[in-house]
């Protein structure tokens, strides 16, 4: 079985709370439509969502905000002590079901419905990483090949459960700071941040094989991202395909739908001093607001 695992951030530290929510009801949406019918999803968070599928389990917290700054952007500490801690609790709840492996994602990517198929082909492999994704506007409705995914985004590992060595004793009620002293560095290395997991791994003997298809978008320019990435750039149309294996909504086949996918905004424009130049020849209308 393949626990999902994800968490939310304090409503403090985002700039729509409202959306941070509508962003996770998408992300879900996607996580819910696995083929493969062994898997648990598992939402750590401050504040119930509004309308929580039943599927879904919940484990509320009440971790105080991270840092005193109001909006997305409160700098990589806050962010790997208030997304690790929260995630560690999801370990912990989902370990009681003793899934085979985990995947923890970010609350408002979507995922390949293929993805727990790996975890239940094979129940003992140490994990996979995510090596081939998209970056993905849902404003644009468009994607862009991610090279090298795992090393841009969290949603990008399925780890077998054991290796995240949760330590024993640790219930839900858990605090910050007994979190921190069970888990250790661990926390930061490999809950809060992806940045080294596949790496120690591989160093302890446990490497992660690569996912043999595109496995997850990684939604970028939504004003919510903790790392304020966007698509910016040439995009390209999500077809029926890309859609159906993600869950996601297709870019509307009409010369505006395609404009809009395709182009980059006007902000990516001014940062391509010649493709602007054209692009304002050509009397192009106002797309400032494009991701």
């Amino acid at each position: 079985m393949l626990a999902f695992i994800t968490s939310l951030r304090h409503p403090r530290n985002s700039a729509d709370y409202g959306e941070v929510e509508a962003l996770l009801a998408d992300s879900l949406r996607s996580v819910l439509r696995q083929e493969s019918p062994d898997f648990s999803v598992w939402v750590v968070g401050n504040r119930r969502p509004a309308n929580l599928p039943d599927r879904v389990n919940w484990v509320e917290v009440d971790f105080a905000p991270p840092s005193e700054r109001r909006g997305p952007q409160t700098g990589r500490e806050a962010v790997l002590l208030d997304k690790g801690t929260k995630l560690a609790v999801g370990l912990i709840a989902a370990s009681a079901e003793r899934p085979d492996h985990v995947m923890l994602f970010d609350a408002d990517d979507a995922v390949s419905k293929r993805l727990a198929g790996l975890s239940a082909a094979d129940p003992e492999a140490d994990g996979w990483r995510v090596v081939e994704g998209w970056r993905w506007s849902s404003e644009r409705r468009a994607i862009r090949r991610q090279p090298d995914f795992h090393r841009h985004c969290g949603t990008a590992f399925v780890v077998r459960r054991d290796l995240y060595e949760v330590p024993d004793g640790l219930g839900l009620g858990a605090s910050q700071e007994e979190l921190l002293e069970a888990f250790g560095e661990r926390l930061f290395r490999r809950i809060g941040s992806h940045r080294h997991l596949s790496d120690d791994l591989a160093a302890e003997g446990h490497p992660l094989s690569p996912v043999g298809f595109p496995a997850v978008l990684y939604r970028v320019g939504t004003g919510e991202n903790h790392s304020g990435v966007s698509l910016g750039g040439f995009g390209r149309p999500i077809g029926r395909a890309v859609a159906s294996e993600f869950g996601v909504p297709a870019t509307r086949l009409t010369p505006a739908g395609l404009f809009r996918s395709v182009l980059p905004g006007r902000r990516a424009l001014e940062r391509m001093p010649r493709l602007n130049s054209i692009v304002t020849g050509a009397g192009r209308g106002d797309d400032s607001r494009r991701a």
